[in-house]
């Protein structure tokens, strides 16, 4: 049977040099993020794609738009004002306004759509 010793570690750093150390390590990764961004040809914009909103859709921005004290952020009315005219007109709209829609459809399980 072999002869184990515990060893404790004990760090030989203050509290500031771990900071900095932990703070170096980060812009290192945001810096490799950075770059690896910029040789991508990722569409960042159009990603996601669009799409023709549902009549599911429609009719939670009709209750978004009527009951407008459900909606706090002016992007979200934008977006359900979106949503709503890309479904009466059949355009494609961009898959976060579709998001923004879906969310609060997610948010309100008592609405009957």
């Amino acid at each position: 049977m072999a002869f184990y010793r515990k060893y404790t570690y004990k760090s030989t750093l203050t509290p500031e040099e771990r900071e900095a150390r932990a703070e170096a390590r980060f812009q290192k990764k945001f810096a490799q993020d950075e770059a690896r961004r910029a040789k991508s040809a990722f569409n960042y914009p159009t990603a996601g794609g669009h799409y023709v909103p549902t009549e599911r859709q429609f009719k939670a921005t009709a209750i978004m738009l009527w009951n407008q004290t459900v909606i706090e952020d002016p992007l979200v009315f934008m977006s359900a004002q979106t949503v709503n005219l890309g479904f009466l007109t059949s355009i494609k709209v961009h898959h976060d306004h579709i998001h923004r829609v879906n969310e609060f459809i997610r948010n309100n399980p008592s609405l009957d759509l």
